[in-house]
């Protein structure tokens, strides 16, 4: 609360808030440091809970490697437990996310539990099993759901190797808030203009723009990349079409200067292992959502409590050591180094986009 008083207070006075934009990753980290340091560390405010691996899809650039034949998650029984503990460190939203999480029998189950926890629950589904479920989806208390769309039917399609993904994606699923997503690459450019039609005429309440993240299936996948002028194309086209529709550039991909508020609403500020972690279908707990790779992994929930892992773990993201050059770049205090998962592909720096001469 008094942190949101301040923040507002800056942002609201002429000189100051400008100051405040270019300092406010390293005032949040600070802010944390502090809490932690003094023995009360700030509960996460939201934690994603990936319920299984298993996958009905097969997309190319999963970061996650989903597929039919992928473990199945966590029994019922750990989950309960963990949502417990989710609800117990005082965490508010809970993202269940896999994987497809409506292959499992028993999801709403879980939803139901988080429910009685007085957690919202935001929904991640590829939407192609949302008819077979639609009874429990009418009578689950979802808060958001988020589905996934890049380019479109055919691309789509093509991309997520799964025929009718397109048309499934766009289901009325009868919740309030509905999240699309979308990366952009360069196949799918030529088709931004178009899609956000089909998106605009949905139910989507919000559309999330992304770009390739190196991790999963897309790590080393280079075509998947935009050059630097598909990048500012791809800006550009956030920021006009943020006149018409809610649409904005997702966080992962970092800081963009003087891009940052004609693409978001907010600051950039890296929530990784400060205000938000992921648990996996294994147990392992890493503080990057986008970076499934146990080799991250700050603790198992199969061995220590959540509260624990989050007291003690989590050091790379809350004193990071960072490339050498972010320590003399005079954006250091704005952008943090970036985003965890973009630093590990070495795509976390576009200082280039605007220093490099290309306007915002």
């Amino acid at each position: 609360m008094i942190g949101q008083l301040i923040e507002t207070g800056c942002r609201a006075t002429p000189g100051l808030d400008r100051w405040y934009l270019d300092h406010y990753v390293s005032i949040k980290r600070l802010e944390k440091q502090v809490r932690c340091k003094l023995g009360f560390p700030a509960p996460p405010s939201s934690v994603t809970l990936l319920v299984t691996y298993a996958c009905n899809f097969g997309c190319d650039h999963c970061e996650s490697i989903s597929h039919p034949k992928a473990e199945w998650g966590l029994p019922f029984e750990t989950i309960a437990r963990l949502i417990r503990e989710i609800s117990e460190m005082g965490v508010k939203l809970l993202i269940i996310s896999g994987g497809e999480p409506l292959v499992r029998d028993d999801l709403f189950e879980i939803i139901g539990l988080a429910n009685q926890q007085g957690l919202k629950v935001l929904l991640c589904t590829n939407g192609s099993l949302v008819e077979r479920r639609r009874t429990q989806l009418a009578r689950g208390k979802l808060d958001s759901v988020f589905t996934s769309v890049d380019g479109l039917e055919e691309t789509n399609d093509r991309l997520r190797r799964h025929p009718g993904a397109f048309k499934q994606t766009f289901q009325e699923m009868g919740v309030r808030s509905r999240m699309v997503n979308t990366m952009a690459f360069p196949g799918n450019l030529h088709e931004l203009e178009e899609l956000g039609e089909w998106i605009m005429a949905s139910s989507a309440t919000i559309w999330r723009i992304a770009l390739a993240l190196p991790s999963g299936r897309a790590k080393g996948q280079d075509h998947f990349c935009l050059t630097d002028d598909q990048i500012r194309s791809v800006l550009g086209f956030i920021r006009d079409r943020r006149t018409h529709f809610p649409v904005y550039l997702s966080e992962e991909v970092g800081y963009l200067g003087p891009w940052a508020m004609q693409v978001r609403s907010i600051p950039f500020s890296s929530g990784d292992g400060l205000s938000h972690f992921a648990i996996m279908p294994t147990g392992d707990v890493i503080g990057c959502g986008c970076t499934h790779d146990a080799t991250y992994s700050e603790g198992n929930v199969m061995r220590q409590s959540l509260r624990d892992i989050w007291r003690t773990g989590f050091q790379r993201y809350r004193q990071p050591v960072l490339p050498e050059a972010c320590y003399d770049c005079r954006y250091l205090h704005a952008c943090g180094g970036g985003t965890f998962g973009m630093r590990v592909g070495d795509r976390h720096c576009l200082k280039r986009l605007w220093d490099g001469g290309g306007n915002a």
